[in-house]
């Protein structure tokens, strides 16, 4: 769980959408766990505003979720 994504606890971020942002992402990447950015249903706005958010926050790896189905 910690060894393949690089991390050094295992929690991981519940890609939430709309409410795992890209500030939330960030901050459980730099403490250790694996941020998701909650992509949901794939808004292309709501991702361009929240992805440099998370690419600028940590230095530690991170994702995001998507629905696979929609």
């Amino acid at each position: 769980m910690t060894e393949l994504p690089g991390v050094r606890h295992p929690i991981v971020l519940a890609p939430m959408g709309g409410a795992a942002g890209g500030a939330l992402a960030a901050a459980v990447s730099g403490a250790g766990g694996l941020g998701l950015l909650g992509g949901g249903y794939g808004d292309r706005e709501w991702l361009e505003r929240e992805l440099p958010i998370v690419a600028a926050g940590t230095d530690r790896p991170w994702g995001v979720g998507f629905l696979t189905w929609a």
